[in-house]
């Protein structure tokens, strides 16, 4: 009886704790955002305010404050690694070996460079201040990374994502996420085994590493895609969303089991699931969730903060957050100018990425479960590091300041960048959305011509066999507006609908009208009574489905990205004779 009331008691708390932070995601942080804060900002002064150091320190004399305020952070804790479980899996579908490829340069050469010359000079740092060689390398290694969680959330929040600062930015956290695999395994053989040399603890979790990507490699070519193959996730979209839990769980699982991290795991669930055709219907269904944990994680942030310990210590404590900024930013300003980027860009992305990050809460953990560190040490590096990632949304709102006052100063003409960034964002010049008879014919026409072009169908069957065939599509339902978020950007230059679902278009047309206003949009219709109405929508052109208006259609796509009429229409007549001699070959089989 006693173990079902306090069973009972427990699940009181939980719940008390879940609907504190919901009532500050759904009130608090909105009204941050009207006042146009980080909603990071509000997070993290929401934590010092309601945590354990805060206000529930004083719940014993006010008891009314025990009902506002989290003093067990025990759930937080749990709910915060979900969200950094999460975004370690999102990062992962971010990551195919094609991007890789792509992003060579400034991932493994500006993003190398920037994690070793960081984490020697704080290595040497620490060591000047008497911490033994085991602990000066693991705050080297771990405050060297920077938060992805904080860095990629206000690039998003500034609409710099798939701007050149934005994806520079995204391919150093990218190699420094890599990174982390020999970092924790490195800091686990510290703590398992302190006769086990520092050599032989390095090179082991290097060929660790490298078995990770191999093992992630093999699973995602043999076993992964094949499994997917057998199933049709477009009859039941809810199946595409439990197996993505399953993956990300499962494989958190086994890498916990491993000795590894929940994170690492839901990064390799990630990786596995980017080398299929889901990637960004699974982008859609993850991404709102997503957002809510991490405002999780950045409240478990703000509950670290001892505003008694800030207070004691002050000046030593500022010139640690001072210090690490300073030097991330002034090791990675030279390095990003070295690789051809231009100054202002230089030193918006040196500060973007001068906080530490969360991985460094980790290994801090790490080393005082070990005893690697002094519980007083740890706390510095902790405080560091909190204040640090909490003063990060202030660093951003300065930095365009700052870097147009050094570009006034210092600048001279440099040469842009090199183009191959406008190739980083992995979006194309043309989207179609539906890919049957009519899609297939423009993609056709636009890769005999080299046009770059995207396609997106909800038909899991259709869309592996016309990957096989060398068609650029995806899997994805073409009524989800965050899909065309996730698609769209600049470098979009035209929007064709051939999906059958009439009924849709309607609330598709309206939706990018709202959303995406200067975008031209060409659709196609079997319903000549419809195109009227799609007009009055703003559809610029409405072409009626038959061989020749899907041939028309495909000339329309062609002028519109520039292409001279009359080389339009010898590539439409070209595929005209090619169609009726198929049509010919089909007629005569059935003969």
């Amino acid at each position: 009886m006693e173990q079902l009331a306090a069973n009972h008691h427990h699940l009181l708390e939980v719940i008390a704790t879940l609907l504190l932070f919901f009532g500050i995601a759904g009130l608090i942080v909105p009204m941050m955002h009207r006042l146009k804060l980080s909603p990071i900002l509000g997070y993290l002064l929401c934590g010092i305010a309601i945590g354990p150091f805060g206000l529930a320190s004083l719940a014993t004399t006010y008891p009314w404050l025990g009902y506002v305020t989290i003093q067990d952070t025990g759930t937080v804790y749990i709910l915060g690694e979900l969200g950094i479980i999460t975004l370690m899996f999102m990062i992962g579908l971010e990551l195919s070996f094609e991007r890789l490829r792509e992003l060579r340069r400034y991932i493994f050469g500006l993003g190398s460079a920037q994690i070793l010359l960081t984490a020697l000079v704080i290595f040497a740092i620490a060591m000047a201040f008497n911490n033994s060689i085991p602990v000066s390398i693991l705050i080297g290694a771990s405050f060297a990374l920077s938060s992805t969680a904080i860095v990629l959330k206000l690039l998003e929040e500034r609409k710099l994502t798939s701007r050149p600062v934005g994806i520079i930015c995204f391919c150093i956290l990218l190699m420094q996420d890599l990174a982390v695999i020999p970092i924790l395994v490195l800091a686990s053989s510290f703590s398992a085994d302190a006769n086990v040399g520092i050599v032989q603890a390095l090179a082991s979790s290097l060929a660790l590493g490298i078995l990770v990507v191999v093992a992630i490699y093999f699973l995602g070519k043999k076993v992964l895609a094949p499994f997917l193959q057998t199933i049709n996730f477009s009859k039941s979209p809810e199946w595409l969303a439990a197996f993505v839990v399953f993956a990300v769980i499962g494989s958190a699982a086994l890498t916990q089991l491993a000795g590894l991290s929940l994170a690492l795991g839901a990064f390799m669930a990630g990786l596995l699931i980017a080398e299929t055709e889901y990637r960004h219907e699974v982008e859609v269904i993850i991404s709102p969730l997503k957002s809510l944990l991490i405002g999780i994680f950045f409240l478990s942030i703000g509950m670290m903060i001892n505003l008694t310990e800030v207070l004691r210590q002050p000046l030593l404590l500022a010139v640690g957050v001072v210090g690490i900024f300073a030097v991330k930013a002034a090791i990675l300003l030279p390095l990003c100018l070295k690789f051809k980027v231009p100054l202002r860009k230089s030193v918006e992305i040196s500060l973007y990425l001068s906080q530490p990050g969360e991985f460094a809460l980790l290994v801090l953990g790490v080393a005082t479960a070990s005893a690697l560190m002094p519980a007083e040490n740890t706390q510095y590096f902790l405080l560091v590091t909190a204040c640090s990632m909490m003063l990060s949304p202030l660093v951003f709102a300065f930095t365009p300041q700052i870097a147009d006052y050094v570009q006034r100063r210092f600048g001279k003409s440099r040469q842009e960048m090199s183009s191959n960034l406008d190739l980083m964002s992995g979006h194309s010049g043309v989207l179609i959305a539906g890919f049957g008879r009519t899609g297939q014919l423009l993609a056709r026409v636009l890769q005999d011509q080299r046009l770059p072009y995207i396609a997106f169908d909800n038909n899991a069957e259709l869309v592996r066999q016309c990957n096989r065939d060398g068609y650029r599509i995806i899997y994805g339902d073409a009524r989800r507006k965050a899909l065309w978020h996730r698609l769209i950007n600049s470098q979009i230059d035209l929007a064709i609908i051939t999906i059958d679902d009439h009924a849709a278009i309607h609330d598709i047309i309206h939706s990018l009208r709202a959303e995406f206003p200067l975008l031209p949009v060409i659709v196609r219709t079997k319903d000549s009574k419809d195109s009227n109405a799609l007009y009055d929508m703003g559809a610029k052109h409405v072409v009626v489905e038959t061989l020749e208006s899907s041939l028309r259609l495909a000339q329309l796509v062609m002028e519109s990205l520039g292409q001279r009429p009359e080389e339009a229409k010898q590539v439409v007549q070209k595929i005209r004779v090619q169609e009726l001699q198929n049509s010919g070959v089909q007629q005569a089989q059935a003969i």
